[in-house]
């Protein structure tokens, strides 16, 4: 009876750690040389319909992150090119995060362009 039991928490803990799996891709560095209104593109693909937490971080000197941006996309099972008014940054170093609810995906080109 133990042993059922047992094997049964077993069978109910892995199944919800894996339902509630996610993936976190992130972009490489992005320069901003003068602080003016900027426009994130970025490409996402997920290989299902998905749903994406999609994250602009500044770049510390130590390596630290603060989100400046972020926002929800549905991404299909192509490839999704999107663009987002950011608003004003600072001049320096920022990253992008996307954090799919799935177990996988992936952040095509990215981008941060000023907005004249």
């Amino acid at each position: 009876m133990k042993k059922s039991l047992i094997i049964l928490l077993l069978a109910f803990f892995s199944f919800s750690t894996s339902a509630f799996a996610s993936f976190t891709a992130t972009s490489h560095d992005l320069s901003v040389f003068q602080t003016a209104q900027h426009k994130l593109s970025v490409g996402l693909w997920s290989p299902t319909n998905d749903t994406v937490e999609l994250s602009l971080y500044s770049k510390g000197p130590s390596g630290q992150l603060n989100k400046v941006f972020s926002t929800s996309v549905n991404v299909g099972p192509t490839s999704n090119p999107a663009e987002f008014s950011v608003g004003y940054l600072s001049a320096g170093t920022y990253v992008v995060k996307g954090q799919f609810q799935g177990s996988s995906g992936s952040l095509g080109p990215v981008s941060l362009n000023q907005v004249y």
